[in-house]
């Protein structure tokens, strides 16, 4: 009796991956098969499987589009956002392990709560000071709004990370005359590998796919890759074979900075949680 509900258990469990990995990978094809479909097989039921491939839209979208502008304002965006990210979080993180108290124990847990709060809700206060700084339109303004959102998770990884440091490392550096920074910099900063790695893979995907602070604090020469993308769907109708390679296109650098550092990532996640 044993054998046969584990029998029925392994059957349950693997049709339930079969059905997320279906729900999970099955969005994606369908964008990637239609920016190499014609523009009538796109709205073809059910869909083709086999078909020829063809390029028309990806020339349409490189050649008569800003599609270009687009991508390396993203660029811009999105790198700036993971430096800054880095540079403050392993910083903040690393005073709060200097300076050990209660209230900044307590403190490290609280900068989650920046996860909790909704981005729509916080969405007009920043425009507001941006917009009086002079800074809506220009790529500080998404800059400065997307470090905001990222900033306090990023902090409290690197926070749970840094403390895990065995104290002997840091009076090692005492012992041999460093000062704080030279600490954090020849002994701290290097072992901060994995949280480094997870925080500029989750700051990157932030930054990269962020579409409501971009679309309110930019204008025509600074619209990253998603609002550029938003432009294509229209209030009539929809160009499914341009937005479709624009999709595919832009999911591309993300894939592959996920790629090469997939192996900090759980490792970053999971070690950073741990303790703090």
């Amino acid at each position: 009796m044993a054998v046969k509900s584990a029998w029925y258990y392994r059957l349950a469990s693997r049709i339930i991956l079969l059905f997320l990995l279906a729900a999970a990978v099955g969005p994606v094809y369908l964008v990637v098969s239609n920016s190499f479909r014609k523009t009538l097989d796109i709205s073809t039921m059910p869909p083709q499987l086999f078909f020829t491939p063809i390029f028309t839209h990806y020339q349409r979208l490189l050649s008569l589009d800003n599609f270009g502008r687009y991508f390396v304002n993203s660029v811009i965006i999105a790198v700036s956002v993971t430096a800054t990210v880095i540079t403050l979080g392993t910083l903040a993180g690393y005073g709060m392990r200097l300076f050990r108290s209660r209230i900044g124990a307590r403190f490290t847990n609280l900068l989650l709560l920046g996860k909790l709060v909704p981005a729509i809700t916080v969405v007009i206060p920043l425009f507001v000071m941006l917009n009086r700084l002079g800074l809506t339109g220009t790529y500080l303004g998404p800059i400065l709004a997307h470090a905001a959102m990222t900033l306090p998770f990023n902090t409290w990884l690197m926070t749970g990370f840094i403390r895990d440091i065995p104290g002997e490392l840091l009076e090692a550096g005492k012992v041999e005359g460093c000062t704080r920074m030279q600490i954090f910099k020849r002994i701290v900063f290097p072992l901060l590998a994995p949280a480094v790695a997870s925080a500029v893979i989750l700051s990157l995907t932030f930054s990269w796919n962020e579409l409501l602070f971009s679309l309110q604090l930019t204008s025509v020469d600074t619209y990253p890759l998603p609002v550029g993308v938003a432009r294509y769907v229209g209030a009539v109708s929809v160009d499914w074979g341009k937005t479709s390679a624009a999709a595919t296109i832009a999911v591309v650098p993300i894939i592959l900075a996920g790629f090469f550092l997939q192996k900090y990532l759980v490792s970053g996640m999971t070690a950073g949680a741990v303790k703090g």
